[in-house]
């Protein structure tokens, strides 16, 4: 069973935040710089974590994943959007986080 994620990161560092960005699109879909929006299963919520991992350093920068649940259009009605902005898979809404 796959789950939506919000991976969102704060990278002090020009080039780990290439490697961080590289990383996170690999798994989702961007909806900010450094916000995405994942479905993903349990291994590749560990394959994330760890490319995660590889590309910060955990001393200065942060990195949030918030687990919302099954993925698709169910959590869709659980998050609001409030502006317009990127499409959001699965939607056809607009997001702005």
């Amino acid at each position: 069973m796959r789950s939506r994620y919000l991976v969102c990161y704060d990278i002090r560092n020009d080039a780990r935040l290439r490697r961080t960005a590289k990383v996170a699109e690999a798994f989702g879909f961007r909806l900010n710089y450094s916000v995405f929006l994942c479905d993903l299963s349990e291994v590749e919520l560990t394959r994330l974590e760890a490319g995660l991992r590889d590309a910060v350093d955990l001393r200065v920068d942060s990195v949030l994943i918030v687990n919302l649940g099954p993925g698709g259009p169910s959590t869709d009605r659980r998050l609001r959007w409030l502006c317009g902005g990127v499409p959001v898979p699965d939607s056809g809404s607009a997001a702005i986080v």
